[in-house]
């Protein structure tokens, strides 16, 4: 009995020991997680830290995933991709955050904004909520989302998507080209089913961007596993694949070509905590999807990479690397104020905080961590890691001109100390380094106001519960719902949306003593969208009239470019008329007079006429119109006038007369002759000037 006690309590031993390696194990039957990534940014787009309750910014090729929220600036857009065939593009000042990302779900929340999904999968569906209610995407749909503070409106842009709202537990169905759902907290009415043109103007943009990409193919199609293939143009673009022996087999590989000879991977681009997992960030526009997924090998002095495969196919020699997502694969090395990295070989351990999937992966936690030996020299590319000091670490976008250039795999095996995950034994403090969040060493200036938060607490609390949808009981669930009516005679105000980012130093201050703007965020055919073109014809207004007279419109333009080289008088400027009338009177006098030759033709058929031209010139300057026409009437002495310009008199003697001096006397007498004796006062006055204007005119 003593021995089967002994043997009893051996065996339980062995058992409570395997269940406490089970931890280090767990990764290996865990389905694979489903990260996204942000392809494509324009502007500012921010991710909440909720280890720092702060905003950072996030750049092109950054990962999202389940509890992620952004939130695009202003003036922000962004394209999102999820490999399980769900696209997303966001307008500016978007909030939205994920709630679940699985293989056949997508369930994402949109607090505020607008935002487009596309449904590219075969058996993928999407969930999108909203304060107001949730709306779901078959595959094959395509519908545009916008959420505001009083109302939500739902645009089927391709097929037919449902929006459930939450206060009358109905369904409302929606199909493309039919007007669309508009809907508060209490009811349900329709809108004019359209989309805002320029929101659709850039969703087009960047459709045609992928339409251009998709006509690349090539090997990479081939290889690259169905939810990869749209990456298929980027490693064309910057590489060749090439079969090499690998393992005893001749196999196909992809080896970069746009870089340099003593490139490696993992070095272009740099690291930011993303959950406690060291998670790389490439500046390579291949980087991501060689980075993220497969894995890389070094053979014949080149780094070469080797595709994730879904399923062996017979007569394609590629190495069985699973079809997994990772944030690097890559381990540590440390010694002193240096750290440093390792490339992991296809069938080398990869230890992180999460469950990442994949059988050569390992979960590490408090407790586990301790019991993980890692001999340093049993890595196969020791002798290629990236050593930096630390404070280059989070401190730069590119290692290799930071990287510790001497240093072997022998200094490496004798001086530095393996470790599975990077925490206080690794760099020193690590956990009160807050630029560990960072994917960029930009500043954020603007960040959402802390009203945001709210939100995204409330979608955490149900992220948390754990609760997993299946996409098929999700549809059945729809499907049973009871189907609202629309009632159209209700009038529902479009979605309107708060700006809720403000200066960096005032996102904690109180709402109400900061005026947050409101807008209509589809600006289709609604007042905001015609501001633009009307701030154009504002400053043409002006000219309009000017364009009666044509011909004058024209000879303006000349004069115009001799102010600029004399002096600076605006008068000629078409579009300005109004700003400067006074000032430009002896421009206008002046400057025609210079260019009087070109207008003598028309000047003696238009002496008929006076009128006309008191008419059209003064359109410009129409207080002193009279005291213009008349003295232009007097074309010889302007004449006269004209071969003195070089010396400059007469242009003093034509100021003057606006100024109402000795001068004006000249010119008085004529304009009084007009109304009575014109023959009296021209043959007591101005006899001379009119003998010397006649020679002119011969």
């Amino acid at each position: 009995m003593k021995r089967m006690k002994r043997w009893m309590g051996l065996v339980v031993c062995l058992f409570l020991a395997a269940v406490v390696m089970v931890p280090l194990s767990s990764a290996a039957d865990a389905p694979a997680m489903v990260v996204g990534r942000i392809f494509h940014i324009e502007g500012d787009l921010l991710r909440y830290v909720p280890a720092e309750k702060d905003w950072v910014a996030v750049v092109r090729d950054a990962p999202f995933g389940t509890e992620d929220t952004l939130f695009s600036g202003s003036r922000g857009m962004a394209e999102l991709i999820v490999p399980n065939g769900t696209w997303i593009r966001i307008g500016n000042s978007t909030q939205i955050q994920f709630i679940t990302l699985d293989t056949d779900l997508a369930e994402i929340d949109v607090a505020s904004g607008v935002a487009r999904f596309y449904n590219k999968s075969s058996d993928t569906v999407i969930k999108v909520t909203s304060p107001f209610g949730y709306v779901l995407g078959d595959p094959g749909t395509v519908f545009d989302f916008y959420v505001g503070e009083n109302s939500v409106e739902v645009v089927a842009v391709r097929g037919k998507v449902s929006f459930v709202h939450s206060a009358t537990e109905a369904k409302y169905d929606v199909a493309a080209g039919s007007p669309s759902i508009l809907a508060d907290q209490q009811q349900v009415s329709s809108g004019e089913g359209t989309v805002d043109p320029d929101w659709d103007r850039w969703n087009t943009v960047r459709e045609n961007f992928w339409a251009a990409k998709a006509k690349v193919r090539g090997r990479s199609f081939e290889y690259l596993p169905p939810s990869l293939q749209d990456e298929a143009y980027a490693l064309e673009e910057n590489g060749r694949w090439e079969r090499v022996p690998y393992e005893g087999t001749e196999r196909w590989f992809w080896r970069p070509t746009t870089v340099v000879a003593s490139w490696s991977p993992f070095t272009v681009g740099r690291w930011t905590d993303w959950y406690g997992d060291q998670t790389w960030i490439p500046a390579e526009p291949f980087g991501y999807v060689t980075h993220h997924y497969g894995n890389w090998v070094y053979v014949r002095n080149y780094w070469y990479w080797a595709p994730p495969v879904v399923s062996v196919r017979v007569g394609l020699p590629l190495l069985d690397v699973g079809f997994y997502w990772y944030p690097g694969r890559v381990s540590w090395i440390h010694t002193g104020t240096y750290v440093g990295w390792v490339p992991l070989a296809p069938r080398e351990t990869y230890y992180s905080y999460r469950n990442w999937g994949g059988p050569h992966a390992v979960v590490v936690n408090n407790v586990n961590i301790t019991q993980i030996n890692i001999n340093v020299r049993n890595y196969a590319y020791v002798n290629r890691a990236i050593v930096v000091n630390q404070n280059n670490f989070y401190g730069v976008n590119n290692y290799t001109n930071v990287r510790v250039t001497n240093i072997n795999r022998t200094t490496i095996i004798n001086n530095y100390h393996a470790a599975p995950v990077v925490n206080n034994t690794v760099i020193n403090n690590y956990t009160t380094i807050k630029q560990r969040y960072n994917y960029t060493n930009v500043t954020v200036k603007e960040k959402p106001h802390n009203t945001v938060v709210n939100r995204i607490q409330q979608n955490e609390t149900i992220i948390q519960k754990g609760k997993k949808e299946s996409a098929a009981v999700l549809q059945q669930q729809v499907r049973s719902i009871k189907e609202g009516r629309v009632n159209r005679e209700v009038r529902i105000e479009a979605p309107k949306g708060t700006n809720y980012i403000v200066p960096a130093n005032e996102v904690n201050r109180p709402k109400s003593e900061i005026k947050l703007q409101q807008r209509e965020i589809k600006t289709s055919g609604k007042p905001g969208q015609p501001e633009k073109p009307v701030a154009r014809p504002e400053r043409v207004a002006p000219a309009k009239p000017i364009e009666k007279g044509v011909d004058k419109s024209k000879k303006v333009e000349k004069p115009e470019s001799v102010t600029k080289e004399g002096k600076p008088q605006g008068k000629v400027e078409p579009g300005k008329p109004k700003e400067t009338i006074k000032p430009p009177e002896r421009g206008a006098v002046e400057k025609p007079k210079e260019y009087k030759p070109p207008e003598k033709g028309l000047e003696k058929s238009r002496e008929v006429k006076p009128p006309e031209r008191a008419i059209e010139k003064p359109k410009e300057v129409k207080p002193p119109e009279r005291a213009i026409e008349k003295p232009k009437e007097v074309k010889p002495p302007e004449r006269t006038i004209e071969k003195p310009k070089d010396a400059k008199p007469p242009e003093r003697t034509i100021e003057k007369p606006k100024e109402q001096r000795p001068v004006e006397k000249q010119i008085e007498k004529q304009k009084e002759p007009k109304p009575s004796e014109k023959d009296l006062e021209k043959q007591r006055e101005r006899k001379p000037p009119e003998k010397e204007g006649e020679k002119p005119k011969e």
